[in-house]
């Protein structure tokens, strides 16, 4: 077994901490994904429509690569969201396509802002503002 300063791996705070990411993550998406159900969309979708508005004109790749997902993952996302008339694409320099929100995506995000809200209030009601500030500059050094 492989020790630390005489500490095992897993009992340190590092591993401790990495290990309670996961929970966290995979709580606050249930959370979410329930709140955008009425609305159609999920945590998934939400991410790549705001990559998408946020980087306006990126390729497959580019949203792929900002949204941490696989470019075959997001392929099939965005293939979704452009026949469900949320994304629309361009042709770009190649093969490549540009995406942007259209009406409907835009009209979509705005109504997700008060239910993801509200399950963001609700996951993290144990902190306080200036703790969830702090976590965010913890987790950005990383």
């Amino acid at each position: 077994m492989t020790r630390t300063n005489g500490r095992r791996v897993r009992d340190g705070d590092a591993w401790r901490a990495g290990a309670l990411l996961r929970p966290v993550h995979q709580r606050m998406h249930r959370t979410i994904d329930l709140a955008l159900a009425p609305l159609g969309t999920s945590m998934s979708q939400y991410v790549v429509l705001l990559a998408v508005e946020e980087a306006k004109g990126a390729s497959a790749h580019e949203l792929a690569v900002r949204t941490y997902q696989t470019d075959q993952s997001i392929g099939a996302l965005l293939r979704r969201l452009v026949e469900s008339g949320l994304v629309e694409r361009d042709a770009g320099p190649g093969r490549i396509h540009r995406h942007r929100l259209s009406e409907a995506g835009r009209r979509l995000v705005e109504r997700c802002e008060e239910p993801v809200r509200t399950a963001l209030e609700s996951e993290f009601a144990a902190l306080e503002a200036a703790e969830v500030r702090q976590l965010r500059a913890l987790l950005e050094k990383l």
